[in-house]
């Protein structure tokens, strides 16, 4: 019967020719993703917004803001401090920016000094702050901590209870939108807020990932993690290295960790670019600090990408940088016959080679004709949760064009381009191909 039907439906009309679909090392400056730069910022005080002007790095499209509201400890934030943050979030959301937002008591690492004596102001604080994740949700990526510990870092201090951590947990997934993630400093303190699930794999209802601060910092990443085998612990135990990896696996399957690398000088020189990698691409890390720690990152620039491909010979630093978050490569292009003589169907299969997965709802376009008039049809926009090395074949039928065929990408929340791993054109688009008669 299959074969009945193609005598019937006829030749094809239209011829394709592949194009050359080459991976390429390019930096893509892609949403939601990358290396990020930090600002720090005291809320009793106007920041000079011309000078900031010329401290932003053109080649991110993450900042990392830090919000300093230590002078307000003992007093509720008035409309002034409030407004001083919303036009501090209005700058970076108005360049394009978006924003990873940790408001602290302190930022010198001085928190048993800078917190509140009380813990219900530590409380009212989370609530005003609340109305600034409700105002900036289209832009701020992640809500790092929860006000305490020392450079908001959730360690030194007296609030880090499992029922206080509650509380402050309950404010911020009040006020989160679902654009915007949570993150906390330890795995531990995710087990902690999500007690149910100690009957197996994290199952990330509420947003929330980890900031990882000590990454390659000591053997536990400057006490991330526990020593102590999981079987041997409780779930809102630290548990040993590799354990913690493979919580951390699973869990940025469905929210972004990040956070910044650290140098340990007994292990510095003895880091292999395979083990970097491994470990990076097994806590499906999104965003990373891309000043601190220069120890680290200068030994990165060094080193080469241990594997083989486009990228042999190409800095390790380079790679790192190129596969945080999401990494979409279009590995194979095929057009068949459709249901008549002009109409072809089409099959791409696209990886995504990144370290993490894609967190924000995003659609794939395929264009043809000419700029001005290009038409698009939409190939999918059922991306949300496209996973670290997981590979699709996308499919649709189309009456065949003539002329070149395009792939683009863009987030669908604000039609920010997402550009793809392959060489592309001016737009971010890739070549698949050409359709003749």
């Amino acid at each position: 019967m299959e074969l009945l039907h193609k005598l019937r439906r006829g030749k094809p009309n239209w011829k394709f020719q592949k194009a050359a679909l080459k991976e390429t090392t390019d930096e893509l400056l892609n949403p939601a993703r990358g290396w990020y730069q930090i600002h720090v910022f005291e809320v009793e005080k106007e920041p000079d917004f011309s000078q900031l002007e010329w401290c932003l790095d053109r080649k991110t499209t993450l900042v990392l803001l830090m919000i300093d509201i230590g002078a307000c400890r003992e007093r509720d934030l008035s409309r002034e401090c409030l407004d001083r943050i919303g036009r501090i979030l209005t700058f970076f959301s108005d360049r394009r920016y978006d924003m990873i937002v940790r408001a602290v008591y302190d930022h010198e690492g001085n928190a048993v000094e800078r917190e509140p004596f009380f813990f219900t102001q530590v409380m009212r604080h989370l609530n005003q702050l609340g109305e600034i994740l409700d105002d900036f949700a289209d832009h701020i990526f992640v809500w790092q901590g929860m006000l305490v510990g020392s450079w908001g870092e959730m360690h030194t201090s007296r609030f880090l209870s499992t029922e206080k951590l509650v509380q402050m947990a309950d404010v911020l997934r009040y006020h989160r939108r679902r654009q915007t993630f949570l993150a906390v400093r330890k795995p531990v303190y995710w087990r902690m807020l999500h007690r149910k699930q100690d009957d197996g794999s994290p199952k990330c209802t509420d947003g929330m990932g980890l900031f990882d601060d000590g990454i390659f910092g000591s053997e536990s990443h400057l006490g991330t993690f526990g020593v102590k085998a999981k079987e041997l612990c409780g779930w809102e135990e630290p548990w040993a290295r590799e354990d913690e990896l493979a919580f951390l696996q699973e869990l940025g399957c469905s929210a972004p960790n990040g956070g910044e690398v650290v140098c340990d000088p007994e292990n510095a020189q003895t880091l292999t670019p395979e083990t970097a990698l491994d470990e990076l691409r097994r806590m499906q890390i999104s965003y990373l600090n891309k000043v601190y720690d220069d120890r680290v990152l200068d030994i990165w620039r060094e080193q080469k990408y241990p594997g083989s491909g486009v990228w042999a010979g190409e800095s390790l630093f380079s790679y790192i940088g190129a596969h945080l978050g999401y990494r979409f490569l279009v590995c194979r292009v095929g057009a068949l016959p459709g249901g008549d003589r002009d109409s072809c169907r089409l099959e791409l299969e696209i990886e995504n080679t990144g370290f993490g997965g894609l967190y924000q709802e995003a659609a794939f376009w395929l264009e043809y004709g000419e700029e001005e008039n290009a038409e698009k049809i939409l190939l999918d926009d059922r991306l949300l949760g496209w996973k670290s090395g997981e590979r699709r074949v996308l499919c649709c039928e189309l009456q065949a064009p003539r002329g070149e065929l395009f792939l683009r990408a863009e987030r669908k929340r604000d039609g920010a381009r997402i550009a793809f791993a392959n060489s592309s054109d001016g737009e971010g688009r890739v070549l698949l191909g050409r359709f003749g008669a």
